[in-house]
């Protein structure tokens, strides 16, 4: 029989989760579920901080921080909380994510938003594994416009992914993003603002964080829940208003990257 990481701790841990969903019920704001854990955790004496801040590494390079929801016992456990219908993959894959950068020995993933509480445990398997990943090059038949240029940044895009996971923030994955593109030696430059115009008049600057990738590519990084056509129209206008032909959304927020093309005229497709 398997021996279970921490069992007398997480034991209590459990006690505490169970009190806390039994006296709050389901459904409220996260916070509220971290600060009452917190409070009930200290009560049993046990060691736990919030919003521990971890810095996060792509090939050597800091590319952000990411803020464990409760850090317990100096990394013998951490919370990932959450308020959802049920505990999902992607909840899964983030959590794993989270013990590579954190090195914690277990996560437990917490979900008050259900009926009943669910919690999940997630042995650190993965802090010193190094990622098993294969690239296999997209089919170009369908005259896929810039196709090796497009081919490195679908490439590049699924290596950060595999070694990052989901779960961080937009900026973690753009920098990752950066950081691979300067170690394959494909040029790029970044864009953080556009001028936005109508009818020769200036409205301002807007934010756009977009790679342009060799004059050619306009890439964007983003981590949302999924790709949907309003991000792929506002890539289309940024792609007019540059006078660039392709645009790539990769949305690293998921279990397998998300991938929508975007052409300045004519439809785009999705992967």
């Amino acid at each position: 029989m398997t021996q279970l990481i921490h069992k007398e701790l997480t034991y209590t841990i459990r006690g505490v989760l169970f009190d806390v969903h039994n006296q709050l019920g389901p459904m409220l704001p996260e916070t509220f579920y971290q600060q009452a854990v917190a409070i009930g955790l200290e009560a049993k004496g046990i060691k736990c901080q919030t919003e521990k801040a971890f810095e996060v590494y792509y090939r050597e390079g800091q590319v952000g921080l990411y803020y464990v929801d409760l850090w317990l016992e100096d990394g013998l456990v951490l919370l990932e909380l959450k308020v959802a219908p049920e505990i999902v993959p992607l909840h899964q894959a983030q959590a794993i994510a989270y013990l590579k950068v954190t090195d914690a020995d277990l996560a437990l993933v917490v979900n008050f938003g259900a009926k009943s509480l669910e919690v999940e445990r997630l042995p650190n398997f993965v802090s010193d594994k190094k990622v098993d990943w294969q690239w296999e090059k997209r089919d170009t038949e369908n005259d896929l416009l810039f196709a090796d240029l497009t081919n490195a940044l679908l490439e590049a895009g699924h290596r950060v992914h595999a070694e990052l996971g989901p779960g961080f923030l937009h900026q973690v994955y753009r920098r990752a993003a950066m950081i691979e593109l300067r170690h394959q030696g494909i040029g790029y430059s970044y864009i953080k603002q556009v001028p936005i115009t109508y009818q020769g008049h200036s409205l301002g600057q807007q934010d756009t964080r977009l790679i342009l990738v060799e004059d050619k590519v306009l890439w964007a990084t983003v981590a949302v829940k999924h790709i949907d056509e309003a991000m792929k129209l506002a890539l289309k206008s940024r792609l007019k208003l540059l006078d660039i032909q392709l645009g790539l959304i990769m949305n690293f927020n998921s279990t397998q990257l998300e991938l929508a093309i975007v052409r300045q005229s004519g439809e785009g497709t999705d992967s």
